[in-house]
């Protein structure tokens, strides 16, 4: 029998499993946990695997899992060095993302009085989720230009923007994986150096942490060459840099990629990289949860960020982050991985249904991907 150890976070891992597999599970908060006797170790973002957290290789592990697409806490050499086979889930959470991206945008565009339909919006990373970006916000009328200078380097039909052209956009939304090497590695890709004699309305992480330098922007606001910040990954994550959290006009925990479909992929897809690893075969299984239906007898809210209140959790999960910020200064990187595991998951907008009413009093909401309840149709 296979023995697994898996995150006790991860979304419905159970279900994805066939009875040959016998699964335990951890606890994150504890580090990385004994894997004597363990076959393959499923973890999140909150756990790091590399030769300091895990410097003795049990001899029966041989695979190691990630239900994330970012893979920056995880040494990928040190695995291969050690004969594991490492699996992440690219693309389980690109939709959620986009729906993050646009929703911030649409608020900012209200709150700040600004006409985002005029502006350009640089897309650093044009892979899943830069890709689902930039799909949804052209949908919105929004203009994106992509910059992906390695993407363009492996595949001849793909064309990636200038280094001159991205920084002449208006707002700039990060959407690479962190890394220190290479020919373009991400780490501090905004700093100084770039934001020198430009101007930026907004910036937007919503990638990884450390691939803008936090204290740069914050410098460049302060002397106006930066409008807004919006972060939802931070430099030196779980801990968090006060000063940008006071500056920035949106914060939340690390959530964009937190919907029920993201989590669901991610054990998905992980589990089924474990499965072909081990040669088993994978278990029928459905998961669809009832979609979220908003009452049809209820008149729509008076502007766009109320009805944005009501159908994404993001002002919610700001608040939250807020109070942790504000009352527990001795425990903030605690709290905020708990608020991330523990926060209900949001459905993403094709399931969630909404009264025409509201869609006739902002249309840009027929855009986002929303459903009609089942009498508005």
């Amino acid at each position: 029998m296979i023995n697994v150890l898996a995150d006790r976070y991860l979304r419905n891992i159970t279900s994805y499993l066939p009875d040959t597999i016998n699964l335990d599970c951890y606890d994150p908060g504890n580090g990385v946990p004994d894997l004597t006797d363990t076959d393959a170790l499923l973890i999140r973002t909150v756990t790091d695997i590399n030769k300091r957290t895990m410097p003795a290789i049990p001899k029966r592990l041989s695979f190691v899992g990630t239900g994330s697409a970012g893979i920056d806490h995880v040494d990928t050499d040190y695995l291969t060095q050690c004969g594991i086979t490492f699996s992440n889930s690219a693309g389980c959470n690109a939709r959620s993302v986009a729906e993050y991206v646009a929703v911030c945008l649409l608020y900012w565009s209200e709150q700040q009085e600004e006409n985002v339909e005029q502006m350009t919006i640089g897309i650093l990373g044009v892979g899943h989720v830069g890709t689902q970006v930039i799909k949804l916000l052209n949908n919105l009328n929004i203009t994106t230009v992509a910059y992906d200078p390695p993407r363009a380097e492996r595949e001849e039909n793909f064309d990636s923007a200038t280094l001159q052209q991205i920084l002449q956009c208006d707002i700039l939304s990060f959407h690479t994986p962190l890394t220190h090497s290479g020919e373009h590695p991400t780490y501090h890709w905004l700093a100084e150096d770039k934001l020198n004699n430009q101007q930026f309305s907004l910036i937007i992480n919503a990638a990884r942490g450390g691939v803008i330098d936090e204290q740069a922007v914050c410098n460049a606001m302060t002397e106006d060459r930066v409008g807004d910040i919006i972060i939802d990954v931070w430099e030196g994550e779980p801990q968090l840099q006060l000063s940008t959290a006071n500056q920035a006009f949106i914060i939340t925990p690390h959530i964009a990629g937190y919907s029920i479909q993201a989590k669901r992929n991610a054990s998905k897809f992980m589990v089924d990289a474990m499965l072909d690893h081990f040669d088993l075969e994978r278990p029928s299984h459905s998961e669809e949860p009832d979609p979220r239906i908003i009452d049809p007898d209820v008149s729509p809210p008076d502007s766009l960020s109320a009805i944005l209140d009501e159908l994404h959790p993001l002002k919610t999960y700001e608040k939250k982050l807020q109070q942790i910020i504000l009352q527990n200064s001795q425990k903030r990187g605690k709290l905020f991985n708990k608020l991330r595991a523990e926060f209900p998951l949001r459905q993403e907008f094709n399931q969630i249904q909404i009264p025409a009413s509201y869609i006739d009093k902002f249309p840009i909401l027929g855009k986002l991907g929303f459903s009609l309840t089942a009498d508005s149709k």
